[in-house]
Order: C-alpha cells, then structure tokens, then sequence
C-alpha cells in the first residue's frame, strides 16, 4: 500500500505537509509488509557496562541472542554497542523484532529464560542488565531507505520494497509517511509510569504516544572521495548531535539517544552506525529536526553530501520510526546507573 493508497484526500483529516509539485533531491523507499501483520513486537535486552568489562558483556548478551533466536523463535535479531551513554557506561545491545507477539511473550515467561535472567542480574552489580519491550502498531511505523538493495533491523524480514517515494527530504515528511496520521495528531498524554521499584530493578511502562527512533548510516561499501566527505563533513555534526540528545536532550523531551555502531562476527565495531532515541512525542521529535541548531547542522551536511551522489551513492541510510500507544510497552533495568533509559523521564 503507498502513502497515497492510504492517505486519500477525502479520507485524511490532517493534510499533508508535502510541497506541491515535490521532487525529492534524493531517491528514498520504503520497507512494506504484508497487510496481515497488524503489528511487530520489538525487544531490545541489553548490558550496561564499564570498559573492563566488555568481554563479559559480549558474552552474556551474545548467549542471549542465541536463545533469542533458538528458543523465543525471533523473526531477527542483530546486535550492537554504545561506547558511552548518558551514564557514561558502555551499552551491548540485542535488538529482536517477532511478528508473533505471543512468541515473545512466551520466551520471556519460559522457566528457561526466567533462571537465565535471574542468573545474568543476581550475580552482581558490576554490570547492568536490561529490557525494552515495545509492541508497534504497523499503521503507527515507517521504515525507510535511501537504497532499495539496503536491509537493516526490521527490513530483514520484509515483504517488498516500494518503489522511490516522494514523501521525503522535506520538514514534516516522517509524519506523512506514516500512516494513522492521516487522522492521528499523535499528542503525548501522561507521563512514563514507574511500575515497579525496589533496590536495583526498576520498571517503567511509556507514555502515550511516545516517540522511536532507529536512524542510521551504512559507510561500509562507501569508497574514495564519498567516503571521505561522509568522514570529514557529515559525521562530525551526527556526532554532535546525538551528544546533544543524550547530555542534553531532556530540554527538548529526548528521554534517551544512544549512538550505536553494529557488531560483526567478532565482536568488532562495524562503518555502520545509528543513533536510537526516545521522545515524549512525535512532535517532539520533529521539532528538533526541523528547529534545533544541532539537527539543522546535520541536515544541511547530509544535503550538501547525498544530492552530489544521486542513485549512484554507495553509503546507505535509513531508519524506522514509531509512534506508540501506552498499552502492551514496558521497560526493566536492573543493577542500571539512575536515567539510563526510559527511566530518565523520571527525573
């Protein structure tokens, strides 16, 4: 289904914000999905960390991906690391999607996964183990690329891919491709709920409509003068500005970012990045993109850069953005320093 499709003038209550006679400077397409699955249950469990400890920590979440795969039968699972963040810890991460939510829900309610967990977060405090659990709605979620060849997170699992978009490369086109915006604002109501608190373990569950985004850069078949120009012009104000949104995010209702680089077989950091953010809303969201001096930076980089390249560009980019309802959302950190996570907006 196209954004068009789905967003019939007569059908929308809330317009789209495309320019008229729009013709993105860029070529973009979009991950699609078989109109049966109504939802995608995403879990990220993850192992917070001093430097010392990384082989530890790869370890323990590597053993956690395999059971995972092996006995909580996910669609796909990758792995991935923040060297610092917003503690000023390390982050080794597992991020699994599961079109069957039950499945899911079965592995984390299994006596298998229950002892192992139990095992991983009473054995001590030096590291921090953690869970976030997310059920998005496909009609709240978009996920795009700058290459049709390009699969990354979620888009392993795909059904097809469009063909180029045009709802993109202008403000407020995250929103118009998704969806239940055609007659959802999208208000943030409440706050993130704490649900359970003792010594070391806290649980949260998310506000309405919280905000997420998975947004990244694939450098690793980029060769010459692309490569460098990435390097030298673009990274620098990504850089900058994912250390805004974790050090100071908070003033703009950016719960959490972390700037993430994949992990290959070895366990080695990978040329392919992204950065990983809660919002309070989509709003939220938008109104850094399309205002903050940080994101501006890094907006007029990548258009001074990208543009250049045309079809012909080798570096990927991409990203997946959810806007979630409160129901069915939750997150634990155990043995965690204060404000990691959604447990920042706490504070």
């Amino acid at each position: 289904m196209s954004i068009d499709d789905n967003s019939a003038k007569h059908d929308r209550e809330y317009a789209l914000r495309m320019p008229a006679n729009w013709e993105p400077p860029y070529p973009s397409f979009l991950s699609e999905f078989d109109v049966n699955k109504a939802s995608v249950a995403m879990a990220l469990i993850g192992c917070q960390f001093d430097v010392g400890d990384r082989s530890r920590a790869i370890e323990i979440v590597r053993n956690l991906v395999v059971a995972m795969k092996s006995e909580g039968y996910a669609d796909y699972v990758d792995l991935s690391e923040c060297e610092r963040d917003c503690a000023g810890r390390c982050q080794i991460v597992a991020t699994g999607y599961w079109f069957d939510g039950d499945k899911l829900e079965s592995f984390f309610e299994s006596p298998e996964f229950i002892d192992r967990w139990s095992c991983i977060t009473g054995r001590d405090e030096s590291v921090g183990m953690f869970r976030e659990v997310f059920n998005i709605p496909m009609n709240r979620f978009e996920v795009m690329h700058s290459g049709n060849d390009h699969v990354v997170g979620v888009a392993n699992v795909r059904d097809d891919v469009s063909a180029p978009i045009t709802h993109h490369a202008y403000w407020g086109s995250m929103r118009d491709r998704i969806p239940s915006s055609a007659n959802d604002r999208f208000v943030a109501k409440g706050t993130v709920e704490l649900i359970k608190q003792s010594t070391n373990r806290t649980v949260v569950r998310a506000n309405e409509n919280l905000a997420i985004i998975r947004s990244g850069q694939d450098l690793g078949p980029a060769v010459g003068q692309e490569r460098a120009q990435y390097f030298d012009d673009v990274e620098p104000t990504l850089v900058a500005g994912m250390n805004y949104l974790r050090d100071e995010g908070r003033e703009i209702n950016c719960y959490d970012c972390r700037f993430m680089s994949f992990l290959d077989d070895d366990g080695n950091r990978t040329d392919h990045t992204y950065g990983y953010a809660y919002f309070r809303s989509l709003e939220d969201l938008e109104n850094w993109s399309e205002h903050h001096p940080t994101h501006k930076a890094i907006f007029g980089a990548f258009m001074d850069f990208a543009p250049g390249y045309g079809p012909d560009m080798r570096s990927r980019f991409w990203h997946e953005v959810s806007v979630l309802p409160a129901a069915n959302q939750f997150a634990e950190y155990i043995n965690c320093a204060p404000g990691t996570g959604l447990t920042a907006a706490l504070a």
